[in-house]
């Protein structure tokens, strides 16, 4: 089995014995440097390795590079919320088409749909934008590829700067606030703000 886990979704990807965590405010730098520099967009992967390696050298951890592999190779097994299957399947049968829009590459966001069933008419990764969230072209997507207006999508967010990003693209936002945080500019807070995805359904 793999030496790692995945503890609290959106904390942190821990190696084998706690030796150091991989955050993902590590990750989301290298991600929000991507989208600044103007250069082509940097794989997922690659940003989550340097990720790695940051904390490795700021722990002063001498990781394999079987270790520094798994943690990597982790975020395709990491568990949806519990309540996300049965939200997207009442959505659908409600008629609504739904859709994942995710930093993540196009490869770990389909290993990671199919373990909730493959729910979803589609999937959107930065790979197709070029660039990352927040940035405006990552919430283009589904109204270039699909054809639809910006008002008739509720993007459901899992964190502040997706928030940020779906709400200055014109969105009306659905924010799952597991943490019960604040968005930086209440400017640019969501519609709706819930501590889980239970009520998505409610509201469309």
């Amino acid at each position: 089995s793999m030496p790692t886990s995945w503890l609290s979704r959106g904390q942190f990807l821990m190696a084998p014995g706690g030796q150091f965590a991989v955050s993902p405010d590590r990750q989301m730098e290298r991600l929000q440097l991507s989208n600044s520099l103007g250069g082509e967009r940097v794989p997922f992967r690659s940003a989550t390795g340097q990720a790695f390696d940051y904390a490795a050298h700021q722990k002063g951890v001498a990781a394999s590079r079987e270790v520094r592999a798994e943690l990597i190779a982790a975020w395709d097994e990491i568990d949806p919320w519990p309540e996300a299957r049965a939200v997207v399947e009442a959505v659908n049968q409600g008629g609504f088409q739904t859709a994942v829009l995710s930093n993540g590459d196009e490869a770990m966001l389909k290993a990671v749909a199919r373990r909730i069933g493959d729910p979803f008419d589609h999937i959107f990764s930065s790979e197709h934008a070029g660039h990352y969230k927040p940035h405006p072209s990552m919430y283009r997507l589904p109204q270039e590829q699909l054809g639809v207006p910006p008002e008739a999508i509720l993007h459901v967010a899992g964190s502040r700067s997706d928030v940020f990003g779906a709400v200055a693209a014109g969105l009306d936002c659905y924010w799952s606030n597991r943490n019960r945080e604040i968005v930086l500019d209440p400017a640019f807070a969501p519609v709706y703000d819930r501590t889980d995805l239970s009520d998505v359904l409610s509201v469309i």
